[in-house]
């Protein structure tokens, strides 16, 4: 199939040529699927009458994509025959409602985050048929996803990739502050030291940087994790036991960022969620913070002032170097499912193609993709301002790095120990303890 995308020789126009594996190209891969299933229904269906699908998703913070997909969900019953509930919950609140269903039931559709499959692996379809043809027909999956997407060798679901993550900032804020080409953000390549440095001289402009430390499934952890590597720490060794997470590193790169902490940041930060930020920034609080492009896209429908002030640059970099948290999410079916057969069709559905272009593309970069037909497309060159998230896979690592992705990983995320760690630490102004406690937490995992 790939090779057949390739050697397409249908007429395109000008800008899609250009972009090198287009929309048209990536849709025609799964234009005989998504036929199959215009014409002949869903076979595989034992019975449609009075059968319910719920699906849970997490909130959207591009609006217009949330609104897709419920539609998509609804477009899907009428096909089917079946009644769709699309449950859409807040980041925090999406776990523990994954984990009452395990006991109780009533979730059929459940998107998982990063290594959340290896938590869940008991209670989880197997789906590696279906997954494995997705990612053919989009020309092969991308590194991260093949790096997360899969649990001892299944596919535990349908892998969909991840909302990306960068610094986004004020233009004028770090003009002020003396950054050159700050009208740039590609040009930009800062230390952690240096992007201190700037928050310093922007918080005395009365516009400090903002960073959610508080229990959110996105910012905190796209923070807290990366600044770990780059510092020279590790959760775990690559033998998967041995915890590397206090290192003479670590610790001082955490009283840097204590410093960092009272000299440049909104120190409320310690109990901000995902949302956090996005308000303190739109509302004109805060230079900086680490955040999707949901704010970029909030500023061009609510400031246009403030979209033309705003670029993104690429995470600082430590003693070891630039890192982001990088996995796939994953839609998955939960075993106790009573409609494992409704839910597979409509995995299949939304996969096709068509469908998720249409969910993919209106979010103009903020969702990294999860296959390679998807990364020349023309949507990555619609807005320079946002080039910086194109780049960030090449970065990235899965939580458990150096080890390997799995249930130990995931459950040191769910119990938000690195991030607690950073918490702990400016709010005690202690990092040689907090890093202590960290590392006893990690212990009582790994071991």
């Amino acid at each position: 199939m790939a090779e057949s995308i390739l050697n397409n020789t249908d007429p395109a126009p000008k800008e899609e040529a250009q972009s090198g594996l287009n929309r048209r190209q990536f849709i025609k891969a799964g234009a005989v699927g998504a036929g199959a299933v215009a014409i002949s229904g869903f076979p595989y269906i034992s019975s449609a009458q009075n059968k319910t699908l719920t699906i849970v998703r997490a909130t959207h913070f591009i609006p217009e994509a949330q609104e897709v997909a419920k539609q998509q969900a609804e477009e899907f019953g009428k096909q089917a025959g079946v009644k769709v509930n699309a449950d859409f919950l807040n980041w925090p609140d999406l776990q523990p409602k994954i984990g009452a269903a395990l006991q109780a039931g009533g979730i059929d559709v459940a998107e998982l985050w990063p290594i959340w499959n290896h938590l869940y692996q008991d209670n989880l379809v197997d789906m590696t048929p279906e997954a494995e043809e997705v990612g053919a027909r989009g020309g092969g999956y991308e590194e991260f996803v093949l790096n997360s997407g899969k649990v001892n060798g299944r596919y535990l679901g349908i892998p969909h990739g991840d909302s990306g993550g960068t610094i986004a900032y004020r233009i004028s804020a770090f003009e002020k502050a003396g950054v050159k080409n700050a009208d740039n953000g590609l040009l930009l390549d800062m230390t952690w030291d240096e992007y201190f440095a700037v928050a310093k001289e922007t918080k005395k402009m009365g516009l400090p940087f903002g960073q959610s430390l508080g229990h959110s499934l996105g910012d905190p952890p796209g923070f807290c994790y990366p600044y770990m590597w780059a510092s020279g720490a590790l959760e775990v060794g690559d033998d998967g036991k041995t915890v590397l997470f206090n290192t003479p590193t670590f610790e001082y790169a955490l009283n840097k960022f204590i410093q960092a902490w009272k000299d440049g940041y909104d120190e409320t930060g310690t109990s901000w969620d995902d949302s956090s930020n996005n308000r303190a920034y739109l509302s004109g609080k805060i230079a900086s913070t680490y955040n999707g492009s949901s704010i970029y896209f909030a500023a061009k429908k609510q400031d246009k002032a403030l979209q033309a002030d705003t670029h993104h640059m690429l995470m600082p970099k430590g003693s070891a170097g630039r890192y982001y948290t990088m996995g796939s999410r994953t839609m998955g079916i939960l075993k106790n499912s009573q409609n494992v057969d409704v839910a597979k069709e409509y995995l299949k559905w939304w996969f096709q193609p068509e469908n998720y272009y249409k969910w993919w593309s209106i979010q103009g970069g903020y969702h990294i993709h999860h296959v390679k037909n998807l990364a020349s497309d023309k949507t990555w060159n619609a807005d320079p301002k946002l080039a910086a998230f194109k780049e960030t896979p090449k970065y990235g690592r899965l939580m458990g790095f150096m080890g390997q992705p799995n249930e130990k990983a995931s459950l040191a995320w769910s119990k938000y120990v690195v991030v607690d760690t950073f918490a702990k630490a400016v709010q005690s102004g202690d990092a040689k303890d907090a890093i202590a406690w960290g590392e006893r937490q990690l212990q009582r995992i790994y071991r």
